[in-house]
């Protein structure tokens, strides 16, 4: 089984009803929000341990790039609840993404880190295929979290 990153920008208002009415998480993924849902793979993990070098937690903003802030309700979405992030703290993410280029992010991948600190998808091995893999899905994110940021949208997260 794969465990896929998720990314939803959406209107505050619409996270608060969320928030409001958990119950209602899944059926809005799986239906009303579906095509909006940019997908980042496998490549979550590793990403978030690029920018915080732990396996999870770490300082808010970063911490908050594939984990969102807090979760929405306890309904098991793929692989635990969908992580709701305020519209205010995705202009914080996005400022802190804008901070770090392809280039600081290629510089902080650690291979051997990685694999030590038993980070999925456990594909660190493959050196510079594996780098640019995490690369390519980091530039993506942040581009997401941009456009989110200026559209004064909220965020949702979740793995499946």
């Amino acid at each position: 089984m794969s465990m896929i990153g998720n990314f939803l920008a959406l209107p505050q208002d619409e996270l608060d009803c969320l928030f409001e009415e958990p119950e209602t998480i899944a059926s809005s993924l799986d239906e009303k929000y579906a095509d909006a849902i940019v997908d980042i793979d496998k490549a979550w993990h590793g990403i978030h341990f690029v920018l915080v070098g732990e396996q999870y937690g770490g300082e808010p903003p970063l911490s908050n790039v594939v984990f969102g802030a807090k979760p929405i309700g306890e309904e098991d979405v793929g692989y635990g609840p969908a992580l709701g992030t305020t519209a205010e703290s995705v202009k914080q993410i996005a400022a802190a993404l804008d901070e770090i280029s392809e280039e600081k992010f290629r510089e902080k991948f650690d291979a051997s880190a990685l694999e030590k600190a038993d980070i999925y998808p456990q594909i660190w091995d493959e050196g510079d295929e594996a780098l640019d893999y995490l690369a390519s899905y980091f530039a993506e994110l942040k581009d997401f979290y941009k456009s989110a940021a200026k559209s004064g949208n909220a965020v949702i997260t979740f793995l499946n």
